[in-house]
C-alpha cells in the first residue's frame, strides 16, 4: 500500500503521474516510491500493481548458468510481444502496460483469451501477460507462436499489493485449474544443463522463436536468453527506422548475435552474414523507396478491437502522447464482417524522413 500522504507527495515532487482512463482514477509511479519500482500502478485505494521488473540477459550458456544459477530452474519460451500486467478493479477489468498506463487495446482484447471468471475465484490475482501477433498496434515484428491477429501468453502471476511472484508451482495450479494461456514450458534444467539447453536454443532459434527465460521453483531469480536469429530479425524489422533508434539498439544485437555463434557455430556462416547484411539493407531500401514515393518514412499499424469505443480510447490516448508523429488512416476505425473493428495508422520516423528527404533533394550534407 502507499498511503494518500505518500502519493500525495510523490505527485507533488513529480515523482508519480496521476491518471485518468475511462472514470477509473489511478497514478504511475515515474520514480520508486516506498520500495515499488518505476512503472507500478497505485490504485485509488492505495493498493499496488508492482512495477514488472527488468530481467537480467545471459550472453553465455557455458560461461552464465553455473555462474547465475545454484539451483534448478524451469525454460520458457520468451515471446516476442508487449507486456501487460491484467487485473480486476472493482468489477472491471484493466490492462497495464510496463510504463503503467492503462493499455486501451489490450483492455478491449483480454475476454478473447481469458475466462474472467478467474477473478470471481482470485479477486486479487494480477496476471503478468505477452501480447504478441502480427497485428499489434505497438511492435513491427511478430513470433511464429501466432499466425494471425494477436494471442495473449501468461507468463507469471502476482497478488495485488503483495511483492514477488506466485511460485512456479503454484502458479501451474492456478494457471491449470482457470485454463489461462501459458507461454511454453520447455522443461526443468540444472546449471550443469548447457549442452541440454544448448540443442533446445538451436531448435528455438531454427523455428524463429526469440529465445528463453529461466526461472528459479520461487520465482525470484531469473535470466534470459536470446537466440541469434531473434537479433537478425530485430534487425531486419526496425532497420528502416535506424536513425531514429538509439545506435545502442542495433550494436547490442550485433554483440549478442556474435557472441551466440561463437558459442553455436552455423553450419553456414556465410548464410548467417549474408541475412545479416540482408536484414540490414531491406528496411533501408525501404526507407528510401517510401521517401522518394510518399516524401516520408513510417510503419503502418493495423489492430482489431471488440467495441468501437475501445478503438476511440486507443486513438485518444494516441494523440495525446504520440502527437505530430502518428497519422490515423481514413475510414478506421472500420467495422469487419467478424464484427471486430479494424483500426490503422502509421507512425513516422521523423529523422530518417528528414535525412533522406535532404539526400534526395540534393542538399550537401557533412559527416
Amino acid at each position: 500500500m502507499i498511503d494518500a500522504e505518500a502519493m500525495q507527495d510523490a505527485i507533488t515532487n513529480h515523482r508519480a503521474e496521476p491518471l485518468m482512463f475511462d472514470g477509473l482514477e489511478y497514478a504511475r509511479l515515474l520514480e520508486p516510491v516506498n520500495h515499488y519500482p518505476r512503472g507500478s500502478v497505485v490504485l485509488p485505494d492505495g493498493s499496488v500493481v508492482p512495477g514488472y521488473p527488468a530481467i537480467g540477459r545471459i550472453q553465455s550458456l557455458e560461461a552464465g548458468l553455473p555462474r547465475q544459477f545454484d539451483q534448478p530452474f524451469w525454460a520458457e519460451e520468451k515471446i516476442d510481444g508487449f507486456n501487460v500486467r491484467i487485473l480486476r478493479w472493482e468489477g472491471r477489468v484493466v490492462a497495464f502496460s510496463r510504463g503503467g498506463f492503462v493499455c486501451a487495446f489490450s483492455t478491449d482484447r483480454v475476454p478473447d483469451f481469458v475466462d474472467l471468471a478467474v477473478f470471481e475465484a482470485e479477486p486479487d490475482l494480477v496476471l503478468c501477460t505477452e501480447i504478441a501477433g502480427p497485428d499489434t498496434p505497438y511492435l513491427e515484428g511478430s513470433t511464429p507462436r501466432v499466425a494471425d491477429d494477436v494471442g495473449l501468453f501468461v507468463f507469471d502471476l502476482m497478488r495485488l499489493g503483495q511483492p514477488g511472484f506466485v511460485p512456479q508451482d503454484e502458479k501451474f495450479a492456478l494457471m491449470e485449474r482457470h485454463d489461462l494461456p501459458p507461454a511454453p514450458l520447455h522443461g526443468r534444467f540444472t546449471p550443469a544443463d548447457t549442452e541440454a539447453l544448448g540443442r533446445l536454443i538451436r531448435q528455438l532459434d531454427a523455428e524463429g522463436a526469440e529465445g528463453l527465460v529461466l526461472k528459479t521453483a520461487d520465482g525470484e531469480h531469473r535470466a534470459k536468453y536470446v537466440a541469434g536469429g531473434s537479433c537478425i530479425n530485430d534487425i531486419r524489422v526496425c532497420s528502416e527506422q535506424l536513425l531514429d533508434l538509439p545506435p545502442e539498439y542495433f550494436t547490442n544485437r550485433l554483440t549478442r548475435l556474435a557472441i551466440f555463434l561463437a558459442e553455436h557455430p552455423p553450419a553456414e556462416r556465410v548464410a548467417v552474414e549474408r541475412e545479416l547484411g540482408a536484414a540490414l539493407l531491406s528496411g533501408l531500401a525501404t526507407a528510401v523507396d517510401k521517401s522518394r514515393r510518399e516524401g516520408r518514412v513510417g510503419h503502418t499499424y493495423r489492430c482489431r478491437f471488440r467495441e468501437r469505443a475501445g478503438a476511440q480510447r486507443f486513438i485518444d490516448h494516441m494523440q495525446a502522447t504520440g502527437g505530430r508523429h502518428v497519422r490515423f488512416l481514413p475510414d478506421t476505425p472500420r467495422q469487419e464482417a467478424n464484427g471486430y473493428w479494424l483500426l490503422e495508422f502509421e507512425r513516422l520516423f521523423d529523422r530518417i524522413t528528414g535525412t533522406l528527404a535532404s539526400a534526395l533533394a540534393g542538399d550537401r550534407q557533412y559527416d
